[in-house]
């Protein structure tokens, strides 16, 4: 249902300097939900088995790590507790960065991720960053907040409208976020000039989700309805035209040949936004009898 609320969000940490803003964040989201909290940190496979030389002897460090996480973790938890989180458990893990901290959102029901993100040094090109594989491999709704990024409340949603597949399921996790925060929602429509009827596509889902939100009860307003070639230059733009304080997206993964080298549209939004980000990835794609249902006769064209 759309009404379901946020009771499990899973904040991974990796106890830098740049994790004071991202947590102040994390903790404002899950007071406002009275949610569970769950740390997790994950020390990377590739540092498992180093070790030093001692008197002849090889010492392995794979244990020092993960007891040096829990440490730390137990003091991150304090600091949430001392800040009003009732509920939080801490987790240390090694291996894989991304498939622990998804597979553990699964093990724990968690309704929401929350990370910390900032832009590569390194383009991530063909190895993809954590926070990429995080939020194209798990289903659950993932915010990402820039580290340089002050605003926790989310006041003002920016929320594009494209002809892609789980547009309208996309209110799943965008509807618990605006009731709590008692948030405006802007409708962006963009349609693709390479796509046949992609402008009316996007202006019958837009006339459909007025009707979602009004029942809803949660403010909206339509900026406007429009071609664009490139999307997420257009969406990063009306971010900062509407003062928006947090963006719902549908995570795309589309990646031509001829742009191979280039960053796609998730990349480009994780890594280009100056605001909060929330990331929604359908579990089952929307197939034109489904939308047919779902968009009732005469907004879905015949």
């Amino acid at each position: 249902m759309m009404t379901n609320e946020i009771k499990n969000i899973v904040i991974p940490v990796d106890f830098s300097k740049n994790n004071v803003n991202f947590l102040k964040a994390a903790i404002a989201i899950a007071k406002r939900h009275s949610a569970n909290i769950h740390l997790i940190n994950v020390v990377k496979s590739s540092l498992l088995g180093t070790g030093s030389a001692g008197i002849g002897k090889f010492y392995y460090h794979d244990n020092t790590l993960l007891t040096n996480s829990e440490n730390l973790l137990d003091q991150v938890k304090k600091k949430l507790e001392h800040a009003g989180c009732t509920q939080v458990e801490t987790y240390a893990a090694a291996g894989s960065v991304a498939r622990s901290i998804t597979e553990y959102a699964v093990e724990k029901s968690a309704d929401l991720i929350v990370l910390g993100v900032d832009y590569p040094k390194k383009r991530p090109g063909f190895i993809a960053s954590n926070a990429y594989e995080i939020i194209t491999n798990t289903f659950v709704p993932v915010i990402s907040v820039p580290y340089h990024c002050t605003k926790h409340e989310f006041q003002h949603m920016l929320f594009p409208v494209r002809d892609t597949e789980g547009v309208i399921s996309k209110l799943q996790p965008v509807l618990p976020i605006a009731k709590r925060n008692k948030s405006k929602i802007s409708l962006l429509g963009i349609a693709s000039d390479k796509i046949h009827n992609s402008l009316l596509s996007v202006s019958n889902t837009i006339e459909f989700l007025k009707v979602k939100l009004a029942r809803q009860k949660v403010d909206y307003a339509l900026q406007e309805v429009s071609i664009a070639a490139n999307a997420e230059d257009r969406i990063l733009r009306a971010c900062k035209s509407c003062n928006a304080d947090l963006v719902a997206v549908n995570v795309t993964t589309e990646k031509p040949l001829a742009k191979i080298f280039q960053n796609n549209f998730t990349e480009n939004i994780i890594y280009k936004s100056d605001i909060p980000v929330l990331f929604y990835r359908k579990k089952k794609p929307e197939d034109a009898l489904a939308q047919f249902v779902t968009i009732p006769y005469p907004m879905f064209p015949v």
